[in-house]
């Protein structure tokens, strides 16, 4: 069977599927994986076959975007979401889906939630689609999402979609455990779950991360401080967010996803380093301080681990508000953000043992979900009924 994973250019959007993209290959399935050219080290790290397809990262779709400057938060993920992800990424990645698929005609198409290019080549194919939930289910987006997708099925031969339907296509495979779920929400009809793992040891950062990214412990605590992949430039952010925790005595330890250097010298008590696979990072910590991107989020709370969390944009608020609610983490809003906030946080959520509690019980919801010989377990179902 040949399989096509495709993905948006970010990393966070990547990793989640890498792990059924393995799955897939060691079942003998042909697989190649479609995303930006920038992330093509990260596909052949992990063993796999890249494609290069649409635009080649994310942050140079995004600085193409005019009218940015001043917003956060949900303001700013509701622009980027509508000229981005709807826009420049889902037409850049249909027609070169289109292009590759005339020479190389897969059986079915696994997509991450963001990337809306290819539920529309497959419906053009008559091939079945499956969707891994990459970000924060956050229905109310799908409702901006009705007219810029719309006018792109048109151009590509299809007739309207006007609620959608057939977006998520045959699966929605859902890597939120049930504490990180809002019974008022619900997902969709065609929902199964899919267990989240870390799949980001190779290629991912060009650089050699440390073996073991803490000193030796000495009974202080111990704090991971990361803006994920594309949040390298917030230094104000990092800088609050280091200063904060070092001021609470314990081990900090940044994975930047930039030069060091840049951020100049650090306090005491604080090592940092260009990159750490959260895989290897997150087990050893006691807390992780972060931005409250998905797949950070989901890392820390497999081992167990509980947040403090100052949201950026995209789906940060989101994932902040639902750990808040399920008791892993404490959030600081970035309207608020000073080292002082963040040190009585940090503070807050190490002296009350029930985070730490709470992140564990989502642990083990973590660790019985189906994996990914499930999922694939189920599209092979899929197109056989097909």
């Amino acid at each position: 069977m040949r399989i096509l994973v495709t993905s948006t250019p970010g990393l966070g959007h990547l990793l989640p599927l890498l792990p059924l993209a393995r799955e897939a290959a060691a079942r003998g399935h042909e697989v190649r994986v479609a995303v930006g050219e920038s992330l093509g080290p990260v596909v052949v790290g992990a063993g796999l076959h890249h494609e290069p397809v649409g635009p080649a990262t994310l942050s140079q779709v995004v600085a193409g975007i005019p009218d940015l400057a001043g917003l956060t938060g949900r303001r700013l993920a509701v622009v980027i979401f509508r000229q981005a992800f709807c826009g420049a990424i889902a037409s850049g990645i249909a027609e070169d889906l289109q292009a590759l698929t005339d020479r190389w005609r897969p059986d079915a198409i696994v997509h991450e939630d963001m990337e809306f290019g290819s539920w529309i080549v497959a419906e053009r194919l008559g091939i079945p689609h499956v969707t891994v939930q990459a970000t924060a289910w956050r229905p109310r987006m799908r409702d901006l999402a009705g007219a810029p997708l719309n006018e792109l099925r048109i151009r590509h031969g299809l007739a309207p979609d006007p609620e959608l339907s057939g977006l998520y296509g045959a699966t929605f495979f859902t890597t939120r455990p049930s504490s990180l779920r809002d019974p008022d929400v619900p997902l969709p009809d065609v929902t199964a779950e899919l267990r989240p793992i870390a799949d980001d040891r190779d290629g991912a950062a060009g650089a050699d991360p440390p073996a073991d990214p803490f000193p030796t412990p000495d009974g202080r605590a111990r704090v991971a401080v990361t803006l994920g992949t594309v949040n390298a430039g917030q230094r104000d952010v990092l800088g609050a967010i280091l200063a904060g925790a070092a001021a609470t005595g314990a081990h900090i330890v940044g994975a930047l996803g930039s030069d060091p250097a840049a951020l100049g010298p650090m306090p005491s008590g604080v090592t940092v380093h260009r990159y750490v696979p959260m895989s290897t990072l997150l087990p050893v910590a006691d807390l992780v301080a972060f931005h409250g991107g998905s797949g950070t989020m989901l890392a820390a709370l497999a081992a167990g681990r509980p947040m403090v969390i100052v949201p950026l944009a995209a789906d940060q608020p989101d994932n902040a508000d639902l750990c808040e609610r399920a008791g892993v983490a404490r959030v600081v809003p970035l309207e608020t953000l000073t080292a002082d906030a963040v040190r009585d946080a940090v503070a807050d959520v190490l002296a009350q043992p029930t985070y730490r509690q709470r992140a564990i019980a989502v642990a083990a919801e973590i660790a019985a979900m189906p994996g990914p010989d499930a999922a694939m377990d189920r599209i092979e179902s899929i197109v056989a009924t097909r």
